[in-house]
């Protein structure tokens, strides 16, 4: 059997934050030395890549997967490097252009940067198998995604099989970005039949839309809270531990957001991906312009358009008569604030359990 090429794509210009690429690289490598079908990949890289150099690489390598690896700008393109090795965006539209040319031997493109759901759907329109990123990725959860990826490919799994071991890889190591990986399969597209290839029953992998959820997937609930009720916050947390663990939900908070990232990206994306948003009501909550105007405010407008599942939590005593979200379903019952319940555990309970019935409403839709 030929080996299939891979294309390992690196680029991290002098003027984006610094990511451990090197790392993905060797640890990839190592994958798939290591691997029971090692033979029938061959690992290829270019580093510091600029545009010219992608269209040099496709025709002397003639790769069947692509792995790029850096930075995205979600809209705006990919983050190539220029001669002066600062960034060089390229639209989604000239990346698909270009793979469209060898759409005769390429099957698989792997974007593994942050916000690169647009340019993957741009090139799904050629390629069979393309993955992004529906927003922004750690370096930590980039890196086990793409191990986890192509240790699966190297026991010789299929693409939509490994799609889903890298997103396992990912929560086994304890982060919460398991739903940031999406894979895009074009229409009819097939993997290449081979006999010694194990036959994983893994059915197409869909995009989800919020409030349409994937039934092996959990939903994302986004927690919006006062730091000042930090403790409050954590100590719900530990109460939604069944959920998490059963696979129904995983929750995230600003608190996960790791050292170096753009704090209020982060929380825009995961409001706008999130399909149940937690209000943790208190004076600090009603009093901060962050969680009351913007949190909030596009919270209840997603509630109301439809997207997503808005659920008030008093945590303590204040004045939320009149406010937007007073419409809707409050908890704990009869919303009572946790803090004025004789026993703490009990009025967290009310909460999961009212948690529950809106997730299990939303997965029978």
């Amino acid at each position: 059997m030929t080996a299939q090429t891979i294309l390992f794509l690196a680029a991290n210009p002098k003027d984006t934050k610094t990511l451990r690429l090197d790392q993905e690289l060797r640890d990839i490598g190592e994958g798939l030395q290591r691997a029971q079908h090692r033979d029938e990949f061959k690992l290829e890289q270019r580093l510091a890549v600029r545009p010219l150099d992608i269209q040099r690489a496709m025709l002397d390598l003639n790769p069947q997967i692509v792995h790029f690896s850096g930075h995205g700008a979600g809209d705006e393109g990919l983050a190539f490097e220029d001669v002066s090795g600062n960034t060089q965006l390229v639209s989604g539209e000239a990346i698909a252009d270009l793979f469209n040319l060898f759409a005769d031997q390429l099957r698989c493109v792997v974007l593994n940067g942050c916000y690169t759901e647009v340019q993957a759907k741009a090139i799904s329109e050629h390629i069979p198998y393309v993955i992004g990123m529906k927003r922004a990725i750690g370096d930590k959860a980039a890196i086990s995604f793409a191990v986890g990826f192509y240790d699966a490919l190297g026991s010789g799994r299929d693409v939509e099989f490994a799609f889903k071991l890298g997103c396992a890889a990912i929560r086994m190591e304890g982060i919460e970005e398991h739903l940031t990986p999406v894979l895009i399969k074009k229409p009819n597209a097939e993997e290449p039949k081979d006999q010694d290839q194990p036959k994983a029953q893994t059915p197409p992998t869909p995009t989800p839309s919020p409030m349409t959820p994937n039934a092996d997937e959990p939903l994302e609930v986004f927690i919006s809270y006062s730091h000042k009720d930090d403790d409050l916050r954590e100590e719900l947390d530990i109460h939604l531990s069944n959920l998490k663990r059963q696979g129904k939900i995983a929750a995230w908070h600003d608190r996960a957001i790791e050292a170096g990232e753009e704090w209020e990206t982060q929380i825009k994306n995961r409001l706008e991906s999130a399909q149940i948003i937690l209000l943790l009501v208190s004076p600090p909550f009603m009093a901060s312009d962050y969680c009351y105007d913007i949190e909030m405010q596009r919270a209840i407008d997603r509630h109301n358009e439809g997207t997503a599942r808005v659920i008030p939590v008093i945590l303590r005593p204040c004045d939320w008569k009149g406010s937007p979200f007073s419409k809707l379903k409050i908890l704990p019952k009869d919303a009572k604030p946790v803090t004025k319940w004789a026993d703490r555990d009990e009025a967290f309970l009310d909460v999961v359990k009212g948690i529950r019935r809106a997730v299990e409403s939303l997965t029978k839709k």
